[in-house]
């Protein structure tokens, strides 16, 4: 099948493509002097690309002003628009699109195209939204994008000639109205889960800036804390484990995926959201026994990445089975009865970001944490802070991981929906044959 053909679909529909289809509109430019950050008189709020995310996000707005009357009606888009992102460094963000559901009296920028099925079509502009908002539609827009200084662009070309498969007016109905409700579930979880985020941090800033504590108190190197606490430098609460070698080097040993002696741990497991703030199993496992040259850390050992993006999200894992670590990885075992999840803790409030000295390059290393005070708290008083925020903890993983549940169930329904493996009618007469 060539990118332009339409993708599968019933025999008992019609295809159309862009250019027939659709209108198309270019956004407004301007200058910087034309910029507010704050709305005011004959100023006109503008969306950009920031805006076009996994939702229309309108919390962060442009206002422009000194802007002609034909300026203002080329670029303002009202109920029914769809905004595609035209423009981007980022090829893979190429052909990101949002649908425009109410008038709301914006105009968008210059490297985003809007687009409206026209009256004569049989396009509905929700349905045409989510056929271009399916994981096809978007790889070849990516894929397909022109650019040689660093600025990929939409190619209008290609865009033009894309077919479209068109099901009956009340099937395309039925299935926006479906994704619809996926997508309000959706952003209900995620309202949910900032809320716990919200939570967990007061608890977190609760529990490490003593709210509520009447004292008595002492001045210590890390301000006033509780008598009954202390504040130590980091070579005394913790010592830094080096890392072990490659993933390459890993690799090369006998491995056994049903009962490893040790897991290998990559920076890419901070992100995979089965682990949670636990990691229970990584990548690649593999048996250690007699090779040395892996350093196998016990089960509670806090983990830290030393560089990348990890760093800057403040991602901090403790370990629940054995693991050795690649170099990009730190490994941090307790001291003076420090319970390891306390210190995870402590890291997380502390926000390791802070840390980093400020270089081309965002790295940790041993002289960011070693001379640094951290806080010893009585060892119940640690149960009690770690049982408390790890409680929210949970709250707020498993409704991350709904949010990732229902993005997989959006994605399995946009396939069957859109290539009409799954039919739907009228949605009170229910599921067609």
């Amino acid at each position: 099948m060539r990118p332009t053909d339409a993708t599968p679909h019933p025999a008992g529909w019609c295809t159309t493509t862009v250019q027939r289809s659709v209108e198309l509109a270019r956004g407004v430019s301007w200058s910087k002097e034309q910029e507010h950050s704050e709305p005011g008189p004959n100023r006109m709020p503008v969306i950009g690309i920031k805006n076009i995310q996994d939702r229309l996000e309108l919390d962060d707005l442009l206002y422009l002003s000194r802007l002609s009357s034909s300026e203002v009606d080329k670029a303002q888009v009202s109920a029914d628009w769809t905004v595609i992102v035209g423009s981007n460094g980022n090829k893979n963000r190429i052909g990101n699109a949002q649908l425009i559901r109410n008038h709301a009296g914006f105009l968008f920028a210059s490297f985003l195209i809007g687009a409206k099925p026209k009256s004569n079509s049989e396009l509905r502009p929700d349905y045409f939204f989510r056929w271009l908002s399916s994981e096809p539609i978007q790889s070849y827009l990516s894929a397909t994008a022109e650019g040689t200084t660093g600025l990929s662009n939409l190619s209008h070309s290609f865009f033009k000639s894309m077919s479209i498969p068109v099901p009956p007016s009340e099937e395309q109905a039925a299935i926006a109205r479906i994704l619809d409700a996926v997508d309000t579930a959706l952003e209900r979880t995620r309202k949910s889960a900032d809320t716990a985020r919200t939570v967990r941090r007061a608890l977190l800033q609760s529990s490490f800036g003593f709210g509520g504590w009447q004292g008595p108190w002492k001045d210590t190197h890390c301000g006033r804390i509780p008598c009954s606490w202390d504040a130590v430098r980091g070579r005394r609460a913790f010592f830094i484990v080096a890392a072990g070698c490659s993933s390459v080097d890993a690799l090369k040993l006998p491995q056994d995926d049903a009962a490893p002696d040790t897991w290998f741990m990559k920076v890419d497991d901070f992100n995979d959201p089965a682990n949670g703030r636990m990691i229970v199993r990584t990548q690649l496992g593999f048996r250690a026994r007699e090779n040395e040259r892996f350093k196998v850390l016990p089960i509670g050992t806090v983990v830290i990445a030393k560089r990348g993006a990890a760093i800057m999200k403040n991602r901090i894992r403790t370990t629940a089975v054995p693991v050795s670590l690649d170099p990009n990885l730190m490994a941090l075992q307790t001291q003076l009865g420090m319970r390891p999840e306390f210190l995870r803790l402590q890291l997380e409030w502390r926000n390791l970001a802070r840390y980093i000295e400020d270089s081309g390059v965002p790295q940790l290393n041993n002289k960011d944490l070693y001379p640094r005070y951290f806080l010893v708290a009585p060892d119940h008083r640690q149960l009690e802070i770690i049982n408390t925020v790890t409680a929210a903890e949970r709250v707020e993983d498993t409704l991350i991981a709904k949010c990732e549940a229902l993005k997989q169930v959006k994605r399995s329904l946009m396939h069957d929906l859109l290539t009409g493996k799954v039919r739907v009618g009228n949605m009170r007469e229910g599921l067609a044959p």
